[in-house]
């Protein structure tokens, strides 16, 4: 029964990922080849962000809204391109969120994937293999950055932005103030982008947003982490939730004696009648 239901389970998921497919191939069929790149792209960046990047919190979390920058920075440079970049990145990754997230092989559909996770001494979790999840994402980001800079004719202003919300986000994390100072300085990145939205359409610069959102997201990831020293891919606190020291009850072991001791002077003597 179990097995029945595991097919079932492999065929429905299967045929949502054909139908995708099949809708994406009527859709673009006029310039197929052209878009099936941003198709395999969005399957691939789903399929990882499900499978792999999801054991790292934080690049997960980073990840899952460069989802948006990026369908809304394909929007703003389909009409240059003359390809629905834009759907064909939507359509892929749902059919790469659907491949990444659905179990094919294990005990039975739908359960839980537990992975081991590496802990020392002090009862964080870090390792070589997250910080390689968060600086592959930071070097896709600033790869993806720079990539949608080029059909927009970026300037030198737009090259600082890029490299100043670079800078900004891995001083964030790297020298981390206190937590509600930190959360109040990520509402500025929201701010600051629809900031440079009306800066850069006065000017002619569409490209000033999305450079600041896709440096500061890499940078993010950049200084959120130890990458040299005894505890490489440590977090850094207080990010890392670090929990305070439990303190210690000294237990005291008394002798016998001192306690057959204690317990005669503390007996009161008896009148004789």
């Amino acid at each position: 029964m179990r097995k029945l239901n595991q097919w079932s389970a492999q065929i429905f998921y299967g045929g949502l990922i054909a139908v995708i497919t099949a809708v994406f191939v009527w859709m673009a069929h006029s310039v197929l080849l052209a878009a099936s790149l941003f198709f395999a792209l969005a399957v691939v960046y789903a399929f990882l962000l499900f499978r792999v990047v999801s054991r790292s919190a934080r690049a997960s979390t980073v990840m899952h809204f460069a989802v948006l920058l990026i369908l809304y920075s394909l929007l703003s440079i389909q009409d240059q391109l003359g390809v629905p970049v834009a759907a064909a990145w939507l359509l892929g990754f749902i059919a790469g969120a659907i491949a990444g997230g659905y179990t094919w092989s294990g005990k039975r559909p739908g359960s839980e994937v537990r992975r081991k996770r590496e802990r020392n001494g002090e009862g964080f979790t870090g390792g070589w293999h997250l910080a390689l999840i968060n600086a592959a994402c930071a070097v896709v980001l600033m790869g993806i950055g720079i990539a949608h800079l080029s059909p927009q004719t970026p300037t030198a202003p737009v090259g600082a932005v890029l490299a100043g919300a670079l800078i900004a986000g891995w001083a964030l994390f790297r020298f981390p103030p206190s937590l509600r100072t930190r959360n109040v300085l990520l509402l500025v990145i929201p701010v600051e982008f629809l900031l440079l939205i009306f800066v850069g359409g006065n000017t002619g610069q569409q490209a000033l947003p999305f450079a600041w959102a896709y440096g500061t997201l890499a940078g993010i990831l950049l200084g959120g982490r130890h990458w040299s020293g005894p505890k490489v891919g440590e977090p850094r606190p207080p990010f890392n939730g670090q929990a305070l020291p439990k303190r210690k009850v000294r237990t005291v072991r008394r002798s016998q004696d001192e306690l057959n001791q204690k317990q005669k002077q503390g007996e009161v003597p008896t009148e004789r009648r």
